[in-house]
């Protein structure tokens, strides 16, 4: 997995012209902004994008207006909802199909960073974690596996 942190990125490098809002390379005197702890029980709130792309966005200001941005799109959406076309097998088999998506993304995501160990030196309690990563894989797996299974291929028919 590419960190954007990652000497070796492939990333372009940025216009200098266009670089006057960011913060200059080694400027440390803001913290970077973090993944928040979010309570299953209140989980709408961080509709929009998956927090494994807002965490990039370490600049908290930059974080912030991602955010909003994916709150936005989703508030419109659900706006515009009566105006799509129908889900073929219905809203909710719908919905669960979106999360075996967003199951199967966690598990490569975590099998990724089970591979970082193996890619580079990382401090005792990283390695610790990367090399947890792969079990972790493995349980969303089969959770996403068992929903699937329950769904089972039907996509439509009467």
């Amino acid at each position: 997995m590419r960190s954007p942190k990652d000497p070796t990125s492939t990333a372009k490098p940025a216009d200098p012209n266009e670089t006057a809002a960011l913060p200059e390379p080694g400027d440390t005197k803001e913290q970077a902004a973090v993944p928040p702890i979010i309570d299953p029980g209140r989980f709408e709130p961080f509709e929009g994008f998956r927090e494994t792309t807002l965490a990039c966005f370490l600049d908290k200001e930059a974080n912030a207006a991602v955010r909003t941005v994916g709150q936005l799109l989703y508030n419109m959406v659900l706006e515009y909802w009566q105006l799509w076309p129908s889900e073929p097998e219905g809203s909710f088999r719908h919905s669960l199909r979106a999360v075996i998506a967003d199951m199967r993304h966690i598990q490569g995501y975590l099998a990724n960073m089970g591979r970082e160990n193996e890619a580079a030196r990382l401090p005792p309690f990283e390695a610790h974690l990367s090399r947890k990563c792969p079990a972790l894989a493995v349980r969303i797996k089969e959770i996403a596996d068992s929903v699937e299974h329950e769904l089972g291929s039907w996509r439509g028919e009467q």
